[in-house]
């Protein structure tokens, strides 16, 4: 097992004690049992039960299986957040009484995550390009993951995205995240009233990537896969979701980069965004961080991407990263919010 492997393990196995934990320690509190080392050896044992039920739900083709354990985990997390304020109440009030009012404000934060991760807001971005005769309207949206969200929630999604009037709709990957999403939960892109250009997610790398392609191409969305094309004044690049950004590099230069023109990659993560600035590309389009989707997971996708949601120039190249239209697995926001970006090009 590699570094970095073992590195995501640690890490998963450590949210599972920190989810279990305060589980089993409201149970006792609502009990009023004596909590002690007990509990977290429990919750320590109990881990990799959970952790191997999760993966497996994950992977599973069952859609309301899959769901069901999916919102358990973000129920879970909501938990997670309010426990160590929780615990500092323990200083001034009984364990019972701190329990109660725990189970007022679990699903009361748990309703306002649900709202942050159903409704999309629409960020407005306004970006020079001198190559331009005509101003262009392009709207980014990413990490949608039909499968973790349903088909209507895409109809949601498209219904914004045909308000904003864009001339060209630009995914940044992982539109869908299970094998089990088939043609049909996709069909409201045919809906889109523009150009759609895509490239593909880590999402839909772990899934069938032929049928996924099928699904998506049978709707009108070109996915670029390592190439490019022009439209509108622009060149267009899209280049598949990789592990490691290494080969991003020599596929731009394989491909080449139209200087004439105004220059867009689209790479799913936000670390290619070197290369393209070494390759003189105007603007990179990201997404896959989430920015951590729930607090305080944005903390640790923080050290992983430095850039890890927004907009960021250098030398009058920008990058934009996504925060997500949809959510994967749980369909909760903390502390973040469900987002599609509007972009306008106009020359200067």
């Amino acid at each position: 097992m590699s570094r970095q492997a073992m590195f995501y393990l640690v890490g998963i196995l450590i949210v599972f004690v920190a989810i279990l934990a305060p589980f089993m320690t409201l149970a006792a509190w609502l009990t009023k049992s004596a909590t002690s080392v007990f509990l977290l050896l429990a919750a320590v044992f109990s881990v990799p039960v959970f952790f191997l039920l999760w993966y497996s739900l994950s992977k599973s083709n069952n859609l309301t299986v899959r769901w069901i354990w999916m919102q358990t985990l973000g129920l879970g997390t909501v938990l997670m957040c309010l426990f160590i304020p929780a615990l500092l109440l323990t200083a001034f009030l009984n364990t019972h009484t701190v329990a109660l009012l725990l189970l007022v404000a679990w699903p009361a934060l748990a309703v306002v995550s649900v709202l942050h991760a159903t409704n999309i807001k629409v960020r407005h971005l306004n970006l020079p390009a001198t190559q331009l005769t005509n101003p262009v309207r392009l709207v980014q949206i990413s990490d949608v993951h039909i499968g973790s969200r349903s088909s209507r929630f895409l109809e949601k999604v498209v219904t914004q995205v045909n308000e904003q009037q864009p001339n060209l709709v630009l995914i940044t990957g992982d539109l869908l995240d299970a094998s089990a999403v088939g043609t049909h939960d996709l069909k409201a892109l045919a809906n889109i009233t523009c150009p759609i250009y895509m490239c593909i997610g880590n999402h839909e790398r772990y899934v069938d990537l032929d049928k996924a392609l099928d699904s998506i191409t049978t709707h009108g969305v070109t996915v670029l896969r390592d190439e490019a094309l022009t439209a509108q004044q622009l060149q267009i690049i899209g280049i598949d979701d990789r592990d490691k950004p290494d080969i991003v590099p020599s596929l731009l230069n394989k491909i080449g980069i139209d200087h004439s023109r105004y220059s867009i990659l689209l790479y799913h993560r936000p670390d290619g965004w070197q290369a393209a600035l070494d390759h003189n590309v105007n603007l990179t389009l990201a997404g896959h961080t989430h920015a951590g989707q729930m607090f305080p997971f944005g903390f640790l996708v923080k050290r992983q991407y430095p850039n890890m949601a927004g907009l960021f120039t250098k030398l009058e190249k920008h990058l934009y990263v996504s925060v997500g239209t949809g959510t994967w697995g749980p369909i909760f926001r903390l502390g973040t919010h469900n987002e599609m970006t509007v972009i306008d090009l106009n020359k200067p």
